[in-house]
């Protein structure tokens, strides 16, 4: 059994290795990453990667021959309806422009990436990553395969930490909601994009009452970790939506590493998060 179960976030397929292979080569790097501020390394099996990007493939188109999956003109029309609501958010919208957009997600890409300080060319490639794995989620049948793999995972190594970045912090939220009978000592989501409306929020499993967009029954505690420039953790902060959040922490992971996992899995927040879960005499 491990002691932490993790859930990576987008654009984490690997076509090189199985899933078992895949899981096992991020684990160890998501491993070494949280040791870098922990009083002491985690040791082999303490942490379990549950993998989901080839369940996602499986169910994306095949690419048109025009890139890497980079091509954010590309975008099938319920991602570039995705990408404008999320442009909205981050203060770009295309009702802004003078004259007619031709190709609104470069032009909803460019001006986010204008407005808060980075490249052009970063943004669009991570828009034409993120949306595509995100709406593969929440909208195809890779969605229920994904959390029954990861109720599978908790099942099997009883973890206290529950650790998830991006997208798998929908992925750990939607699980822990879906099999109420798992149960985390922690669950720790990282530039979370749960709270994000009309894009995430509609689609969240949770019970249709008053305990909606609240800390999951299965989590004794919810620690969620942003950097307050994550173009992918919005709106913050997170309790202004979610209910039973026991810590939301703002904390920087380096102005040009753009919502990356290793910049949180780095962070002294994160180490703060898991100290108490990860002592071997507790």
């Amino acid at each position: 059994m491990s002691r932490i179960v993790a859930v990576h976030g987008v654009n984490q397929y690997d076509p090189t290795r199985d899933a078992d292979a895949a899981a096992a080569r991020l684990g160890a790097a998501w491993a070494r990453a949280l040791s870098h501020q922990l009083p002491r390394p985690l040791g082999d099996g303490e942490l379990s990667m549950t993998y989901y990007a080839d369940l996602l493939q499986a169910v994306r188109p095949a690419p048109d021959g025009q890139g890497p999956g980079d091509d954010v003109d590309g975008l099938a029309p319920d991602a570039v309806d995705a990408v404008l609501r999320w442009g909205e958010l981050l203060g770009v919208s295309t009702r802004d422009a003078q004259g007619r957009v031709l190709t609104p997600v470069r032009w909803v890409a460019d001006g986010v990436a204008r407005r808060h300080g980075f490249d052009q060319e970063l943004v669009r490639r991570f828009v034409a990553r993120f949306f595509p794995d995100l709406l593969a989620y929440l909208h195809t049948p890779a969605g229920p395969r994904v959390r029954q793999r990861l109720a599978d995972a908790i099942a099997r190594h009883e973890p206290r930490v529950l650790i998830a970045h991006s997208l798998g912090s929908v992925v750990a939220y939607d699980t822990l909601w879906r099999y109420t009978d798992l149960k985390v000592d922690v669950l720790v989501t990282l530039g979370s994009p749960l709270a994000m409306p009309d894009v995430v929020l509609p689609y969240l499993e949770h019970p249709d009452d008053s305990r909606a967009f609240s800390r999951p029954p299965g989590a004794a505690a919810w620690v969620n970790i942003a950097d307050p420039g994550d173009l992918i953790a919005v709106p913050q902060p997170l309790t202004d939506t979610f209910r039973g959040v026991t810590s939301c922490v703002s904390t920087g992971i380096g102005a040009f590493r753009m919502h990356k996992a290793g910049g949180y899995l780095r962070s002294a927040a994160t180490a703060k998060a898991l100290l108490p879960y990860t002592d071997p005499l507790v």
